[in-house]
């Protein structure tokens, strides 16, 4: 499972860099080097909503804020009853947990779930289902132009290379893109 969302992660994130040069702009990032031990992925609207997967072994920490949605009543006392394993998560100030719509704890294929559904702000669980047809419906709205649907798929199958990115953005400075590679951990 957190195999899974992590190439997926890497996926919509190196396509958001190819798409969108500024990282202000961008709805998907991936952090491959967040530390020594850790990754992160991510996603934000714009408009407040936001999300974060932390990624640690075997182990995973999803927070999702989702204005819309509302926050969890219960938060405080997740977090105090939250397991050690995973306290370099909670107490990580990027990822603001003093308010969340949910958090949820993963480790291997187990995922346990606290705090309200989300229907207003694209959520891991809908991402982790994604296919390149459904990322390019989504970027055909969100950065309001079209997209190679042939090129995206490659991507989605991991066939990465600057001809590509090119071919999808034909203003891509490789020099930066290059840096974001590094970033996302594509090799």
């Amino acid at each position: 499972m957190i195999e899974q969302l992590r190439t997926q992660l890497k996926t919509l994130a190196l396509l958001d860099a190819i798409i969108e040069p500024e990282w202000a702009f961008r709805y998907f990032s991936f952090d491959s080097h967040w530390s020594d031990e850790e990754e992160v992925g991510s996603l934000r609207d714009g408009s407040g909503g936001q999300w974060f997967l932390w990624i640690k072994g075997d182990l995973a920490g999803y927070k999702c804020l989702s204005p819309d949605d509302g926050c969890m009543p219960d938060l405080e006392v997740v977090l105090r009853e939250t397991p050690e394993a995973y306290q370099s998560f909670i107490r990580e100030p990027a990822f603001s947990m003093d308010q969340a719509t949910c958090i949820w704890f993963i480790q291997n294929s187990d995922c346990v779930r606290y705090g309200l559904p989300v229907q207003f702000l694209i959520d891991l669980e809908t991402v982790s289902q994604w296919k390149a047809g459904d990322y390019l419906e989504w970027a055909r709205d969100y950065y309001e132009r079209d997209f190679d649907l042939g090129g995206i798929e490659k991507i989605f199958r991991g066939e990465f290379s600057t001809e590509l990115a090119q071919t999808l953005n034909p203003q891509i400075n490789l020099k930066d893109l290059q840096a974001d590679l590094l970033e996302i951990g594509i090799t």
